[in-house]
This record gives C-alpha cells, structure tokens and sequence, in this order.
C-alpha cells in the first residue's frame, strides 16, 4: 500500500497500557515525509479525533466542510499535532483520504507550534 504524507488512514494504534498490547482502530494523518514513507517500515501520524472542543489550540487543525469527505472521515474532526506516533505500516488498515493543500499548510503550522521548530 503506498502511503504518503496528507494521507488520513485508519490504523491499530497502541492504548495506553502497561504493555501497549491493547489496541484501538482510529484515523491518522501522515506526517512524515514521503522519502522516509517509500524507504521505511514505519510512518509517523497525527491522531485524528471527532472531539472538537480544543479546535481552537495552536497545535490542533480542524477538518471540517467539504475537507471531511476529501479526508474520508465521517465528521468534523481534529488532527492533534501533539498527539504524534511513529507505528510500523503493517498497522495501518487503509488510507481513507487525504487532507487538501492548504490544510497541510496549516497541519504544518500546528506541527511547529507543537514542537517548538522556528
């Protein structure tokens, strides 16, 4: 499965646990870049989550409007640019969509303020 940055998939993602053996299907947004997601085993994500009530956070974007069925989700949702996992591909399950330009732009933007990067 080809796996590219913008692409929102739905993928086993470790619960928090003792072991991390619990798992949970939920979406993601690639954030690595494409180099690494050709020539690696693993991918880095942004959680996504349909609780919106932090939408206003630096380091959170919003999808909402026409960009929900472009990402392949249900509802209005945020991708969390502090939420961030690396997990093998063989845990992502499909890409559902992918997050149009401008949205990386400001994906970008949270993922900055997110990590403290100038």
């Amino acid at each position: 499965m080809k796996l590219n940055r913008g692409n929102i998939v739905l993928c086993k993602v470790p619960m928090p646990s003792e072991k991390l053996r619990e798992f949970k299907l939920r979406p993601g947004l690639i954030v690595s870049k494409d180099l690494n997601n050709k020539r690696l085993d693993d991918v880095i994500i942004a959680i996504c989550t349909s609780n919106i009530s932090k939408h206003q956070e630096l380091t959170q974007y919003l999808v909402e409007g026409d960009e929900v069925a472009q990402a392949g989700i249900k509802v209005a949702s945020v991708v969390k640019c502090e939420s961030l996992l690396t997990i093998n591909k063989s845990m992502v399950i499909k890409v559902l969509g992918t997050v149009s330009e401008s949205g990386i732009r400001k994906v970008n933007s949270c993922l900055k303020d997110a990590l403290e990067l100038k």
